[in-house]
């Protein structure tokens, strides 16, 4: 009678723990069908050369072990089903010492080939073979948050790969968020935090089809506490606070694309405007002096309008200015600029001021005295305290952009400086320098933000901020639209200007490589005389500056030239990524506009929830897709792979079966698909219980099939169930046992010995595993059962 698995996994086990001192332990096969006398005569033969054998104790071993085997053999009528394996030899660990001992395995599969072999192990990889599972089956548990891959080998399932998709739930409405400090732009070209919006509000967003800027109503807003990233991006600086839902435009190989922050990478390319564009006019002062007595007041002249004159000085002031009661004063180190400043206050005015130099402090004052004008510019500043709390006047923002510029003008008079490198001005008030940042960006400046730690200044321990100018196309724009006054500033400027190469990562082409490459082929032209391989092939950016000088100069046809035109002029350029970083739970604010995007801190961002939704689609679809390709990579080649099992939620696990994700050959391999609550490990385990009829020949299922009979008689008969060692030797002796069941983890003494029993007796035995829920049950049971024949 062939043993089973289990048995043969045991034997298998205990002849792998012996070894002979010398090549004494002989192995024989005998192949299903091979007649035994034959096998009786060879080893009468390897007798006669054992004779030769020199050492005397292992010539004695030898020959007894063939002696005992052909005895052995001799009680054979012929060779059994499946064939028959015999070891013998002498394995006793005492020098000296005989114990000869004789295993016959009649294997629960057929032996295929014939064997002798005397060596100082027994040969026993044919009988592992047998123990290797012939068949699995693949797993796969999956959501859309995450998948389980594994494999179910005969009663063992193993986990073989966790995957995570990385979407989100689902987003209500206020669920794509942003910081409260987050800086948006009305129409009119005010500057305000997000916090500070309200419906109905016109606010700046983008028209992608004709790419500029235009203005879009604010239709719904939220209040929220969320998880914050802050992302960072280089050349220019710029800084966003945002939930990880909330929707970027990103510019890739295959155009501008929508990403979700949570998709979102170092190195990913955002989407900024190169300049906003906005229609103002120059707005009325609409000023009132408050004076009680004529004979304090000189007289003066107060502009009926905000102009570059008065704005200038404005911006000058708001650097190195403060006001009293009774008169304005301007601080400055160089006397021409001084000069400047007098005499345009003195036009703008009329009315004289004062110029002196302060020997003790090293600086030029310049006083205005005028209970109005100090009053004037009370009203555009509010705050005394200019450092920490002031903002550019709201009439400044909604005038022309010659206004803006010259407030600018004035203001870098006062604070900003020329380096080797920049344009820069320090700034205490982060809220200010993003203001200026966003107000340049009208000009079509592009600035970064830089911030250091200012604490080792004995007169300051605050943060300080630099806003800083330096790519070749914002200096050119700075020289000629807003100006230093100081000509020794504007020689600099000039001068670096003329020292600054093409090379810029600023002011990225929005456009890839790729499909340039593409448009100048159908010209009839090779890309090789352009010299820009990378940038062709999507490797490398480009700037505007290089793409003009290394391509669009070289163009000759007036047509082609139009159509790279349209890259170079476009109003979008691409801003890197180059950090996200996790900030916390926060207090968050979320606007809605009407054409679904607006203007944050520079940045163009999406709001729509719709969209969002459609994207986290799309992530899904690539989510299946990398879930297919693994099970490619782990399947594929996989030659046991009886089918695979698929399970999940309705409609997760159907959209990926339906989708043309897999291969051919696994989709066919698909026997069963399974609604599994979980898609974790304990999933595959659902989805293993789940599938029993479709595994119904699988060993596990088989398990468990025997333990819930096992259980279900002991509920419904328990007369005819015994689970005590006692019992279970009773009901043998009196060969009352139907089927005996023994757990793995049971001494091996008292299994064998049990196991003999209820062979005698022609008792079914079952030798469970630990594996199933079912298995370790029984195990706390006591590790043993029998279902009984008949009651005892």
């Amino acid at each position: 009678m062939s043993i089973s698995r289990e048995e043969l996994s045991e034997v298998v086990e205990e002849l792998g723990l012996h070894k002979g001192r010398q090549t004494e332990l002989i192995t024989v096969y005998i192949p299903a069908g091979y007649d035994v006398n034959s096998v009786q005569k060879q080893l009468e033969a390897e007798k006669s050369t054992a004779k030769n054998i020199k050492s005397t104790a292992t010539r004695k071993n030898v020959t007894e072990a063939l002696e005992k085997i052909v005895r052995h053999l001799k009680t054979l009528k012929k060779t059994p089903v499946n064939g028959l394996a015999v070891f013998c030899g002498n394995i006793s660990k005492v020098e000296g010492q005989t114990d000869l001992q004789l295993w016959d395995i009649e294997p629960p599969l057929p032996l295929k080939s014939r064997l002798y072999r005397c060596d100082k192990e027994f040969v026993i990889i044919p009988l592992n073979e047998m123990l290797e599972v012939t068949e699995v089956f693949g797993l796969l548990v999956m959501d859309r948050k995450e998948a389980t891959i594994g494999l179910l080998e005969g009663k063992r399932i193993e986990v073989l790969q966790k995957m995570t998709s990385g979407i989100p739930g689902k987003v209500r409405a206020g669920g794509q968020c942003l910081a409260p400090d987050t800086l948006i732009m009305k129409d009119n070209g005010e500057i305000i935090e997000i916090k500070d919006s309200h419906n109905p509000l016109l606010i700046i967003s983008e028209n992608f089809n004709q790419e500029k800027s235009e203005t879009t109503p604010l239709i719904a807003k939220w209040k929220n506490n969320k998880e914050l990233f802050r992302i960072i991006t280089s050349y220019p600086k710029l800084k966003i606070k945002a939930s990880q839902e909330h929707t970027f435009f990103v510019r890739n190989d295959g155009g501008i694309k929508e990403k979700p922050l949570l998709s979102l990478k170092e190195g990913d390319y955002l989407i900024m405007p190169e300049k906003i564009n906005l229609n103002l006019q120059d707005q009325e002062i609409e000023f009132t002096p408050q004076v009680k007595q004529a004979f304090n007041t000189k007289k003066v002249k107060i502009p009926e309008k905000i102009n570059s004159e008065f704005a200038r000085i404005l911006g000058y002031y708001f650097g190195d200015g403060g006001y009293e009661s009774d008169r304005i004063t301007f601080f400055e180190q160089r006397k021409e600029v001084a000069e400047y400043y007098k005499k345009l206050i003195e036009n703008i005015f009329s009315i004289e001021s004062d110029l002196r130099f302060r020997k003790s402090k090293n600086y030029w004052q310049i006083r205005v005295y005028s209970r109005i004008i100090s009053q004037l510019f009370k009203q555009f500043y509010l705050e005394r305290d200019k450092t920490r709390k002031e903002r550019i006047p709201i009439k400044i923002l909604k005038s022309s952009d010659n206004s803006l510029a010259s407030f600018i003008g004035g203001f870098f008079d006062a604070e900003g400086y020329v380096s080797k490198s920049r344009i820069a001005a320090g700034f205490n008030n982060e809220l200010l320098a993003k203001q200026i940042q966003l107000a340049l960006l009208r000009l079509g400046i592009i600035s970064s933000i830089n911030e250091y730690d200012n604490r080792r200044n004995p007169y300051s321990k605050n943060i300080r901020y630099t806003v800083a100018i330096d790519d070749l196309e914002s200096l050119k724009k700075y020289y000629e639209i807003v100006i230093f006054c100081s000509p020794e500033k504007q020689e600099k400027l000039w001068n670096l200007i003329n020292k600054r190469g093409n090379r810029n990562k600023v002011r990225q082409l929005i456009g890839n490589g790729k499909d340039i490459a593409r448009i100048i082929r159908n010209f009839g032209l090779n890309t090789r005389q352009f010299r820009a391989p990378c940038f062709f092939n999507n490797k490398r950016q480009m700037s505007k500056e290089v793409f003009k000088k290394k391509i669009l100069d070289r163009i000759q046809d007036d047509d082609l030239r139009k159509r790279l035109e349209m890259f170079y002029n476009s109003n979008l350029i691409a801003v890197k990524i180059s950090k996200i970083e996790k900030i916390g739970l926060r207090p968050t604010i979320d606007i809605e506009t009407k054409n679904h995007n607006f203007m944050a801190n520079g940045l163009i961002v999406h709001n729509s929830s719709q969209r969002f939704h459609r994207i986290t689609e799309g992530l899904t679809k690539d989510f299946y897709k990398r879930v297919a390709e693994e099970m490619k990579n782990v399947f594929f080649e996989m030659p046991k792979l009886k089918g695979i099992l698929v399970g999940g939620p309705i409609p997760t696990k159907d959209e990926f079966i339906e989708g043309e994700y897999m291969t051919a050959k696994l989709k066919e391999k698909v026997i069963g698909v399974i609604d599994v609550g979980d898609s974790n490990e304990s999933g595959l385990g659902e989805l293993v219980t789940k599938s029993q009829d479709i595994l119904a020949n699988q060993e596990i299922t088989l398990e468990r099939k025997l333990l819930e009979k096992f259980f279900e008689t002991l509920g419904e008969k328990p007369e005819m169930v015994v689970y005590d060692e006692e019992g279970i030797r009773k009901a043998l002796e009196y060969g009352a046992v139907e089927k005996l069941f023994l757990s793995k983890k049971i001494g091996k003494k008292i299994l064998t010995e049990l196991r003999k029993l209820a062979e005698n007796i022609s008792a079914e035995v079952h030798v469970v595993s630990l594996e199933t829920t079912e298995g370790e049950q029984f195990y706390n049971l006591g590790g043993m059962g029998a279902i009984l024949r008949y009651r005892i």
